[in-house]
C-alpha cells in the first residue's frame, strides 16, 4: 500500500496561506525549537474548512431560516466549503445555491415552518441528556465547558446540553487551536479536548437524533443539514485523530535558532 502523499502547510493565527508547511514554535529562555509538522494533504482542506462547518452547523440548528438568512446561505462559501467534505454538503449547495428571489421566499416560507415543527419543539428538545445512553446532563457540561475556560452568553436560555452549544463550543476550540498554532503544547492539549468532547458527548447522540429527524421530515434542507452533522463530525474526529498521529510520530531532531526572548 502507498504511504499518504505528504506536503507542509504553514498558517499564522486564523490565516492559512499557499505556503507548503506547518511551523510550530517551542520557547525556552533563550533558544527556541522550531518543529515542521508533516501532515497528509487532507489535512489541508480539513483545517481550513472546520471552523466555517461548525459555524453553519450552528447556523441551521440554532435559527430559524428568515429570508435574510436563507439568502445569505444562497451566496454561502461555508455551503460550498461542507460540499467539499461530505455528501450533506453537496445536497445543501444543490438546493439553496443560486436561487432566484422568487425561490428563495418559496424556501424560507417551507423550511420556516419546518424548522419550528422540526428543531424548535418542546417535544423534541435538542439535547444530549435526552438522546444520550449515558447519564449526561447540563452540569456536566458546565463543567467541561469552565475546565476549558469557556462561558457562553446564552441569548434563549438554551441548555449547556443543547445540540448549538456544543457546536459552538467546538468552534471555540477550533479558533483557539488557531490562535495557539505556535505553541506545541497548547495546540496538542486542544486537540485532545476536542477528541474527547466528540467521543464522550457529541458521537454519543448525534446519530440517534439524525436518525429521528430522518424519519420525521421530507424537508431537502434539514435531510440535507442532518446528514451533513451526521458526516462531518465522525470525518472531523478522524482528521482529530490523523493530526494527533503526525504530532506524535518519530521526526527529525527540530532545528534550533537564537532569538531574542
Amino acid at each position: 500500500m502507498n504511504s499518504p502523499k505528504v506536503s507542509h502547510l504553514r498558517y499564522t493565527v486564523k490565516d492559512i496561506t499557499s505556503k507548503q508547511e506547518v511551523t510550530i514554535r517551542r520557547f525556552d529562555m533563550a533558544i527556541s525549537s522550531v518543529y515542521t509538522l508533516e501532515v497528509p494533504d487532507v489535512c489541508h482542506r480539513w483545517l481550513e474548512n472546520r471552523g466555517t462547518i461548525y459555524q453553519l452547523l450552528t447556523e441551521f440548528i440554532g435559527h430559524s431560516p428568515t429570508l435574510s438568512l436563507v439568502a445569505h446561505w444562497s451566496r454561502s462559501s461555508g455551503i460550498n466549503k461542507a460540499a467539499e467534505l461530505t455528501r450533506g454538503g453537496r445536497e445543501l449547495r444543490y438546493y439553496l445555491i443560486g436561487r432566484s428571489p422568487e425561490e428563495l421566499v418559496q424556501i424560507c416560507e417551507r423550511e420556516s415552518t419546518e424548522y419550528h415543527r422540526l428543531l424548535h419543539s418542546k417535544h423534541r428538545p435538542l439535547a444530549e441528556s435526552r438522546y444520550s445512553p449515558y447519564s449526561c446532563c447540563s452540569q456536566d457540561l458546565s463543567d467541561v465547558y469552565a475546565s476549558a475556560g469557556v462561558a457562553f452568553k446564552k441569548v434563549n436560555g438554551e441548555p449547556d446540553d443543547h445540540l448549538a452549544i456544543e457546536l459552538e463550543f467546538m468552534t471555540v476550540l477550533h479558533d483557539r487551536m488557531l490562535n495557539s498554532i505556535h505553541c506545541e503544547a497548547s495546540v496538542m492539549e486542544l486537540v485532545d479536548i476536542q477528541i474527547n468532547f466528540l467521543e464522550e458527548h457529541l458521537l454519543t447522540w448525534i446519530p440517534a437524533l439524525c436518525r429521528e429527524l430522518n424519519a420525521s421530515t421530507t424537508s431537502p434542507v434539514y435531510l440535507a443539514v442532518s446528514r451533513l452533522l451526521a458526516e462531518f463530525l465522525e470525518y472531523d474526529l478522524a482528521m482529530l485523530r490523523t493530526w494527533k498521529h503526525f504530532s506524535e510520530a518519530p521526526a527529525h531532531e527540530p532545528v534550533r535558532e537564537a532569538v531574542l526572548v
